[in-house]
């Protein structure tokens, strides 16, 4: 199983290529305005769009991937407002139906990265959505019109190794599911993707 010290390598290198986008397009607008001041509404535009962008994916970050200020529970209402952002410029949208009390921390960072990894089954567009049941755990189905099935699904269902830091997310679903004890299932048909937690067995 890879270490703890080689999975915060792979988490490390994935936070920076998903930032250094953003950011670095907030560094060309402006570089645009500075050589060409009729450009200044453009740039602008670009530098808007990527700041939020940015804002998104760190705010994401902290609490899907981060300690969340050592919190024990975590609002899955929040978390379902920090991931919508994360669809923010996708073709797909998402259904978010978990709301209410604060739960356990595990099972909310568990349902946002598997809700974000979900979207790479719908890369034509669709919904994912998310229903959380204290009887049964997590459901997240992916629904479109061409449904293909998203790299690394076999860490998620099966764990291993990599060396990859774009299969990290799928690293930690495994693991945060293990952790609770559960397992991740994946089932594909041609129209929905669907990905549901069961007890380890």
């Amino acid at each position: 199983m890879q270490s703890d010290l080689e999975l915060a390598s792979l988490l490390a290198s994935r936070l920076c290529h998903d930032v250094v986008g953003p950011v670095g397009a907030i560094q060309n607008g402006l570089e645009l305005i500075a050589e060409d001041e009729s450009m200044t509404e453009m740039a602008m535009d670009l530098i808007k769009k990527s700041a939020a962008q940015a804002t998104a994916k760190l705010q994401y970050a902290r609490m899907a991937y981060g300690a969340a200020g050592g919190a024990e529970m975590l609002d899955p209402a929040e978390a379902g407002r920090l991931t919508a952002a994360m669809f923010e410029g996708e073709r797909a949208n998402i259904d978010w139906r978990w709301s209410g009390a604060a739960q356990p921390r595990l099972q909310v960072k568990l349902a946002m990265l598997l809700a974000t990894f979900a979207l790479g089954a719908v890369p034509r567009g669709g919904t994912v959505t998310l229903v959380h049941s204290d009887e049964t755990g997590l459901a997240i189905t992916a629904e479109g019109a061409a449904i293909r099935t998203p790299p690394f699904v076999e860490l998620v269902t099966d764990g291993g190794d990599t060396q990859d830091p774009r299969a990290v997310q799928a690293l930690l679903i495994e693991r945060f599911a293990a952790e609770i004890g559960w397992t991740v299932k994946a089932d594909a048909g041609e129209t929905a993707m669907r990905f549901t937690t069961v007890p380890r067995g």
